[in-house]
C-alpha cells in the first residue's frame, strides 16, 4: 500500500495568489513577503510515492483561495513587522504584482467587515439632521406660555382619545422641543387648532423633518415614529383629494416600526409597546383607504397583556380600541368570502354568527369601560357603533340579493344600518363643544361612512319599496324617509363641527379634511330631497305609463300625473337638483376614503 508524504510547495500562498516569483529568505519567509510587511504562509500538500497528485480541481482552487485569505486576515492583525525602508522600495518587476496583492488584500479587508456586519450598505444616522436647529419657539411663532399649554392640553384631553403616545407627568414643553423637536411640533399640530395662523406653517415644518431626517437621511428611532402617530392620529391639514400625505405617514410608521425590530422584540419597554399597537391600530383602518394594514399577531396580545399592568393610568383604555379593531377586521374577513351563490340563507348565517361574536365582544368590554374618562368613553362608543353599523353593510351588495331583492331579511338589515348610521352621528353632534376639537382622524372617518350610507340606504329601501306605487308603498316611504330625517340630522352635525372653523371662509375649510367634510354635507342636505323626489317621480310616471298601454286616455290626460311625490316634501325651495353622475361622486366621496376634499 503507497502511504503519503507532505512536502512543502515552494513558492508561499501570497506569491501564488498573485502568480509572482518567490524568493526564501529565512524559513517560512520569502523576500517579497518580507518586503511588503505580510504575513507567509506555505501550505504542505499530500504527495504519493509512487504517483503524483492529479491537479486540483476548481472546487479545491476555491478552497485554497479561501484558506489563503482567512490566513492572511488571522495573521495581519496579530502580526506588526518592523522592515527596513530600503526594502519598501518595489523593484520594478515586482510593482505590477504588488499593486494586485495590495488590491487582493483591500479586497480581503472588505470582506471582513462584511462578515461582521452582513447588512448592505451603511448604518442610518443615529444624530438628527436638524439637532441644533432653532424651534418655532425660537423663532418667535409660538410663545413659551402658549407651548405649554398646548402640551398640557394634550396630556389631559388628547391622551384620552389616543391613549397610544404619552408624556411623561413632569414633562415640560422646553424640555420636550429640545430633546424631541419632532414630537413636539407634531402634538402643538394636534392641538393648535383648525383656525390658527400657524397650522400651514407647523405643517411645512413637520415635513421638513419627515422629508429631511426619515426619507433622505433614512433616521430611524422611536421619537420620529411616536410624532408620526399623533400627527397621523389628529392629521387635519392639508385636505387632499384621497388623503396621500396621511396615507403615506402611516405607512412610513410601520416602516419606522419593522426597522427598528419593534413587531418582533422580546422584552418591549412601555413606550415600545404603545407605539406597536398604535401603529397596528391607525394602518388597519380600512376606511382610511389604500393601507396595508397589519395583523393582529402574537406580539399584538403580549404587548397589550404588558400595558395591562403598568402604572400609567391611560394604558387601561388601549385594549377596548385594539379589540374592536380587531372584530372589524374579522367583519372584513368574513364578509369578503361570503359568494353570491350563497343568497340570503348564507348572509343570515354570517350575519348571525358574527352578531353573537360581537355581543361577547362588547360583554368583555364592560369591565374595561368601567372608571374611563368621559371623552374615551365617547371615542369607544363611536367605534362600537361602527361595528354595528358595518355588520349589516352586506345588504347593499345586490349580487347577494337577486333571487330575493326584496328580502324581509335585506329590509330589516337595511333599516337597521340607517338606525345605526344616525346613533353614530348622534353620538358626534352630542359631544361638548370642546370635544369637538380633539377628534381624531378615525372618528372623522367613522363620521364620513355613516353620513354617506343614510342616502344610499334610503335610496335602496324607497327603490324596493315603490315597485308599484299605491297607498300601502307610498305609506312605508313616507316612514323609510321620516326614520332618517336625513336633512335635518346632518345639518345639526354640520353646524356642530362648524365650531372648529369659526373666522373662516370657505375656501379655507375646503383644506382642512374636517371642514371640507362639513360643507359636502350642506351640499348632500340640500340634493337628498331632489333625489328622493325623482326617484318617487320616475316611478310614478312609470305607473302612469302602464297604465295608459291598457287603457286609452287623452295624451293630455297623461302629461298631468304626478310627477314628484308632495307628501315627502312639501317645500321645494332649497332642493339642490344633481344629476344621478354628480350624486354618485358626491357619495363616493364620503364612503371608502377619509374625507371629502
Amino acid at each position: 500500500m503507497n502511504s503519503a508524504v507532505s512536502i512543502k510547495r515552494r513558492a508561499c500562498v501570497a506569491c501564488t495568489a498573485a502568480k509572482a516569483k518567490c524568493t526564501p529568505q529565512a524559513a517560512n519567509l520569502c523576500q517579497r513577503c518580507a518586503r511588503l510587511g505580510k504575513a507567509c504562509t506555505y501550505l504542505d500538500l499530500p504527495q504519493t510515492k509512487r504517483k503524483r497528485k492529479a491537479a486540483p480541481t476548481r472546487v479545491e482552487l476555491l478552497e485554497m483561495k479561501v484558506d489563503q485569505l482567512m490566513s492572511q486576515l488571522g495573521k495581519s492583525t496579530q502580526q506588526n513587522m518592523t522592515t527596513p525602508t530600503d526594502t519598501l522600495r518595489p523593484t520594478a518587476h515586482d510593482s505590477a504584482s504588488d499593486r494586485e496583492l495590495e488590491s487582493d488584500m483591500m479586497n480581503t479587508d472588505a470582506l471582513a467587515f462584511a462578515v461582521q456586519d452582513p447588512s448592505h450598505g451603511l448604518a442610518p444616522p443615529t444624530t438628527s439632521a436638524m439637532e441644533g436647529q432653532p424651534t418655532i419657539v425660537d423663532r418667535g411663532l409660538l410663545s413659551e406660555a402658549e407651548a405649554e399649554r398646548l402640551i398640557t392640553s394634550f396630556q389631559l384631553d388628547f391622551v384620552p382619545k389616543f391613549p397610544f403616545v404619552v408624556l411623561g407627568h413632569d414633562e415640560t414643553a422646553e424640555n420636550l422641543r429640545n430633546t424631541q423637536p419632532f414630537l413636539f411640533l407634531c402634538i402643538v399640530s394636534a392641538t393648535i387648532g383648525s383656525a390658527s395662523p400657524l397650522r400651514e406653517a407647523i405643517a411645512d415644518e413637520i415635513m421638513k423633518h419627515v422629508t429631511l431626517r426619515i426619507m433622505a437621511r433614512s433616521e430611524r428611532n422611536l421619537e420620529l415614529l411616536r410624532g408620526l402617530l399623533v400627527h397621523a392620529a389628529w392629521y387635519t391639514y392639508p385636505g387632499e383629494r384621497n388623503h396621500p400625505r396621511l396615507l403615506l405617514l402611516i405607512q412610513i410608521s410601520v416602516s419606522i416600526l419593522q426597522d427598528l425590530g419593534l413587531h418582533k422584540k422580546i422584552n418591549p419597554t412601555p413606550e415600545e409597546q404603545r407605539v406597536l399597537l398604535g401603529t397596528y391600530w391607525l394602518s388597519s383602518q380600512e376606511n382610511l383607504g389604500r393601507l396595508t394594514s397589519m395583523r393582529r399577531d402574537s406580539q399584538i396580545d403580549r404587548c397589550m397583556r404588558g400595558l395591562s399592568s403598568t402604572k400609567q393610568l391611560s394604558d387601561r383604555w388601549i385594549a377596548p380600541f385594539i379589540h374592536l379593531q380587531s372584530f372589524l377586521a374579522t367583519v372584513e374577513d368574513v364578509h369578503s368570502s361570503v359568494q353570491p351563490s350563497g343568497g340570503v340563507v348564507q348572509v343570515q348565517i354570517m350575519n348571525n354568527s358574527l352578531q353573537q361574536q360581537f355581543n361577547n365582544v362588547k360583554s368583555s368590554l364592560e369591565k374595561d369601560l368601567t372608571g374611563i374618562p368621559s371623552s374615551t368613553g365617547n371615542a369607544i362608543r363611536t367605534e362600537i357603533k361602527y361595528v354595528e353599523l358595518h355588520l349589516e353593510d352586506l345588504c347593499l351588495r345586490e349580487e347577494l340579493w337577486v333571487m330575493e331583492p326584496n328580502s324581509a331579511t335585506r329590509i330589516s338589515m337595511l333599516m337597521n344600518m340607517i338606525q345605526r348610521a344616525k346613533e353614530l352621528i348622534q353620538t358626534t353632534r352630542d359631544l361638548r363643544i370642546s370635544e369637538i376639537g380633539q377628534m381624531t382622524i378615525t372618528t372623522t372617518a367613522r363620521l364620513c361612512a355613516a353620513v354617506g350610507y343614510i342616502p344610499m340606504l334610503v335610496l335602496t329601501l324607497l327603490t324596493l319599496i315603490t315597485g308599484t306605487i299605491d297607498a300601502t308603498t307610498e305609506a312605508l316611504a313616507q316612514a323609510v324617509v321620516d326614520v332618517a330625517d336625513y336633512p335635518k340630522l346632518i345639518t345639526e352635525l354640520a353646524d356642530t363641527l362648524d365650531v372648529r372653523f369659526q373666522g373662516m371662509s370657505a375656501a379655507e375649510m375646503e383644506t382642512d379634511v374636517v371642514g371640507s367634510l362639513c360643507l359636502k354635507m350642506r351640499q348632500l342636505a340640500r340634493s337628498y330631497p331632489y333625489q328622493v323626489r325623482n326617484l318617487i317621480g320616475n316611478a310614478l310616471s312609470r305607473d302612469a305609463r302602464q297604465a295608459t298601454s291598457m287603457i286609452e286616455i287623452p295624451a293630455n290626460d297623461v302629461a298631468l300625473a304626478p310627477q314628484v311625490w308632495p307628501s315627502i316634501y312639501g317645500d321645494l325651495d332649497d332642493i339642490f337638483p344633481m344629476d344621478d353622475i354628480q350624486w354618485d361622486s358626491l357619495l363616493s366621496s364620503f364612503l371608502g376614503v377619509t374625507s371629502t376634499s
